[in-house]
């Protein structure tokens, strides 16, 4: 009887049964991710790095003590909470977003290189400096994306951003085409260009989180890959009225 009891020992090999585990392990990750984003959804709760905030020291960077915050705040986890929620809310950035002028440029095409450039510009930077800024702040957003799978609260600030750049870069788009008489390609609207483009944008940035330098050409900056994708699509998109 206390045979039959005995666990079985594995006739793996040692690399193939550390490979099972490993595999077993990053399921259990992704179910305790499900689990905490579900869990967001009933209440505001920190997860990523927002659930590592310590209060005492975002006190102390302004000589205060953590009193101070948790009188504001309630708790270090409120406080960890409404940082988190604010930093996956980051709207009014996109008004800020300055964008180059058709007038300035004499072609259609130059306009949209300089566009795109501004664009990489305007992301994140691998090896860069922390500081507050929309571009940081997207990269902090990347660190909750894995519960937006599971969680409306995570998932519907993003969505709402992402639209309210796409309805800019389709306002942007129809100016660009009326001033140098262009029109969309085969049925295509602006919305389906703007669409296009600001997932590309995106798709760009998190390379730009891991290099300075094209991934294929290390001659040329990251900054090249959107210029250079963008281009075709604007191209394949467009044509003269």
């Amino acid at each position: 009887m206390k045979e039959a009891q005995k666990t079985q020992r594995s006739k793996l090999a040692p690399s193939d049964a550390r490979r099972r585990y490993i595999e077993i392990g990053e399921r259990v990750v992704l179910e305790q991710i499900r689990e905490d984003a579900e869990r967001f959804n009933d209440r505001a709760i920190a997860i990523g790095p927002f659930a590592r905030l310590d209060a005492a020291v975002v006190a102390a960077s302004d000589d205060k003590t953590r009193g101070a915050i948790t009188n504001l705040f309630g708790s270090q986890l409120v406080f960890q909470a409404e940082t988190m929620a604010l930093a996956l809310s980051a709207g009014d950035w996109i008004e800020q977003i300055k964008f180059p002028a058709p007038a300035d440029y004499p072609t259609a095409e130059a306009w949209v290189d300089a566009f795109l450039v501004s664009q990489s510009e305007r992301g994140p930077v691998h090896g860069a400096t922390p500081t507050v800024n929309y571009a940081f702040l997207w990269a902090l957003w990347l660190s909750a994306v894995p519960y937006g799978l599971w969680s409306e609260q995570i998932s519907r600030p993003a969505m709402e951003e992402h639209s309210q750049l796409i309805r800019r870069l389709e306002g942007l788009f129809e100016q660009v085409l009326e001033h140098f008489h262009m029109k969309m390609r085969g049925g295509a609207t602006t919305e389906d260009l703007a669409c296009a483009v600001a997932s590309q944008i995106e798709g760009v940035w998190l390379n730009q989180c891991l290099t300075k330098r094209h991934p294929c050409d290390p001659r040329q900056p990251i900054s090249t890959v959107l210029r250079r994708a963008g281009r075709l699509l604007w191209l394949g998109a467009t044509e003269p009225a």
